[in-house]
């Protein structure tokens, strides 16, 4: 059964109850009114009735005339109204029209049903061992109950009728935001994630659907975010086959070469170059996988770092760079080695985009609570529309000048990396043909 009916079974019965039984006492109430005060005229009348035919009967014996059951018998049916009179046990005369086997004790009453009649018998005690019973019919007070009952259970038929069909209107109203946000969670379930209730009801229902939206926007952003985890690592996936296949490629050719022809000591010495040369790349390629993975979701141990002491390995590191390091020395809280994993990989990619013998710089700033890394470099640039995607693995601005200096795109995306475990990131600024500066603000160490 659905709610609005449920909903509608319930008021009905309610209203029928409290209709039913308000309208059921209302009209036993006035009928036991009616009741009690024709009771209270038909038992004057009856005294009345006793009280003359006692007088009559005390006068006849005063004068000395007769007071025998006919005398008696012609009194009372001298007078009008349904009565009976016993003398002792024996009944001298009955026009009550129901039946009534004994005088009834003195001063009670009795109500008899006979058919579709209904009488009211009052008995009292007469002198010289008489007894009277009176006889007063009810019939029309009853039919006139009984007449608006009747009336009043039609009025209820109409009123319930009439009931249920502006509940019917209200239900389908109040049910309305429920059917809402059935029908949107089942479009949700069906992949309309954009799907929302919005509804403004001012009561607990929107209140219901505020929270049922917050909720859809919650799965929408998640599933949003899975499907970008999993293009992502499709694109990884594919970048990193791509990847492996160039140099493999060349590997198994260049080794072939070696296996089955004979080749002149040149051609040898350029086989084993070329097998070296993609080689080591594999090799680069590898590490930084590691590296990258290394700092899945480990926490590092943080201590002071003294940036002095890394420019001399950074320069020994880029040997082919030509490298300017800063003067002074700042003192930051960090991992050694990653630090100088981040700016070897920096260095590294100002030197491939810049033109050969073009220097790279490298700064130093105290900012006071923190310490500003920068490495400039003044060559080709980044476009302004690649700035957001430069970080991800495998991703290259240029393909094919990136491979042909041994690139591999894992670079910046490790930088991004080390930068995080630090409780920074990467910021990037640059030009299309005047450079690229690649920021990364660190926590300063020592005493503050």
């Amino acid at each position: 059964m659905r709610y609005a009916q449920k909903l509608i079974c319930l008021l009905l019965l309610v209203l029928s109850a409290s209709f039913g039984v308000g309208g059921c006492y209302l009209l036993y109430s006035d009928f036991g009114v009616q009741l009690t005060r024709t009771g209270e005229a038909n038992a004057a009348a009856h005294a009345q009735t006793c009280t003359l035919l006692q007088t009559e009967i005390i006068d006849l014996q005063r004068r000395g005339d007769d007071t025998g059951d006919d005398t008696v018998v012609s009194l009372l049916q001298a007078r009008e109204g349904a009565t009976a009179l016993w003398r002792g046990d024996t009944l001298l005369c009955d026009t009550l029209g129901v039946p009534c086997a004994a005088p009834l004790e003195n001063g009670t009453m009795r109500t008899v049903r006979s058919g579709d009649t209904v009488t009211a018998l009052y008995g009292s005690d007469l002198q010289g061992n008489l007894h009277l019973v009176s006889a007063f019919d009810l019939t029309g007070l009853y039919r006139d109950r009984d007449a608006s009952l009747r009336r009043f259970l039609g009025l209820e038929v109409v009123v319930l009728a009439a009931g249920a069909a502006v509940m019917a209107v209200l239900a389908r109203q109040v049910t309305r935001p429920l059917r809402v946000l059935t029908a949107t969670s089942a479009e949700i379930a069906e992949g309309e994630y954009s799907r929302r209730t919005a509804l403004h009801t001012g009561d607990e229902i929107e209140q219901v659907s505020r929270s049922f939206d917050k909720m859809a926007d919650a799965v929408q952003e998640k599933i949003a975010d899975l499907e970008a985890d999993v293009q992502k690592r499709e694109d990884f996936m594919g970048a990193f086959t791509h990847e492996l296949k160039t140099p493999m490629t060349s590997i198994i050719g260049y080794a072939d070469v070696l296996r089955n022809l004979q080749t002149d000591p040149d051609e040898q010495r350029e086989a084993a170059s070329a097998i070296y040369h993609e080689g080591r790349r594999l090799e680069s390629l590898s590490q930084k996988l590691l590296a990258l993975l290394a700092l899945g979701g480990e926490e590092l141990e943080l201590t002071d770092v003294d940036l002095g002491t890394l420019w001399p390995q950074l320069r020994a590191a880029c040997p082919a760079v030509p490298l300017q390091t800063p003067a002074e020395s700042c003192v930051v809280h960090g991992d050694a080695d990653l630090l100088l994993d981040l700016l070897c990989n920096l260095v590294q990619n100002a030197a491939k985009a810049s033109a050969p013998d073009e220097p790279v710089t490298v700064r130093c700033r105290d900012n006071g609570a923190t310490v500003t890394v920068e490495v400039e470099d003044h060559g080709c640039g980044i476009p302004r529309a690649e700035l957001d995607r430069v970080t991800e693995p495998f991703y290259m601005v240029d393909k094919s000048r990136a491979r042909k200096q041994g690139g591999s795109g894992l670079g910046l995306a490790l930088c991004k990396r080390i930068a995080a475990a630090h409780g920074s990131d990467l910021t990037i600024v640059s030009e299309p043909g005047q450079g690229t500066t690649v920021q990364v603000i660190l926590q300063k160490g020592g005493a503050l």
